[in-house]
C-alpha cells in the first residue's frame, strides 16, 4: 500500500542520515539559537566573516580559560545579520598561539582532510591550551547549504591563564 511504501521511505532515510551524518556529529551538537552570556574576559566572541557571508561566534567554556584544563569550544555558524544558526557549512578551525605557531587544527582532530562539515550549524571543539598566553582562533568557511564560497574567516583572540 501507500503508507508502506511512504513508511519505508522514511525508514530508509533516517537510517541513511544515521550512518552518514552519525560519525560526523562526534564533535558537533545541536544548539538552541539564544547566545548565553558570560561574565569575563573572553565571553562570547561574535564577528562577522570578513567577506560578510555569516556571523560567527565563539563560546568558550569553561571560564575563565586555563591551560591546566580541557576547555571547550562551541562554534554557531549565524545566518548572515541575525541569531539564528545557519546549517550545512564547510569550515575548518585553527588555533595558533601568539608566535603564529599553529597548535590545533579541527580535520586533525577529526582524523579528515579540511574542509569539515556541520548540518547542524554548531559545533564544539574539545581543546586543552598548552600554556598561558594569547591565542588566536581562526574559523573559515568554504560552503555555506552545499554551495562552495570563496573562502572566508573570522578571527578571534583569547586569553589563556
Amino acid at each position: 500500500s501507500v503508507k508502506s511504501i511512504v513508511l519505508a521511505l522514511i525508514l530508509t532515510a533516517s537510517m541513511s542520515f544515521a550512518i552518514i551524518e552519525l560519525p560526523l556529529l562526534v564533535y558537533g551538537q545541536p544548539s538552541s539559537n539564544k547566545a548565553g552570556s558570560n561574565d569575563n574576559n573572553n565571553g562570547d566572541l561574535k564577528k562577522q566573516t570578513n567577506g560578510g557571508s555569516l556571523g560567527v561566534m565563539v563560546q568558550p567554556s569553561p571560564q575563565p580559560i586555563v591551560h591546566t584544563g580541557p576547555t571547550s569550544l562551541k562554534v554557531q555558524f549565524l545566518t548572515k545579520g541575525t541569531d539564528t544558526v545557519q546549517p550545512h557549512i564547510d569550515y575548518e578551525i585553527i588555533i595558533k598561539d601568539s608566535s603564529g605557531k599553529q597548535v590545533f587544527a579541527a580535520s586533525k582532530l577529526a582524523g579528515q582532510p579540511a574542509p569539515l562539515h556541520t548540518s547542524e550549524g554548531v559545533v564544539t571543539i574539545p581543546y586543552t591550551f598548552p600554556g598561558p598566553g594569547n591565542y588566536n582562533i581562526d574559523v573559515t568557511v568554504y560552503g555555506i547549504l552545499f554551495n562552495p564560497i570563496k573562502p572566508e574567516s573570522a578571527d578571534f583572540t583569547i586569553k589563556v591563564t
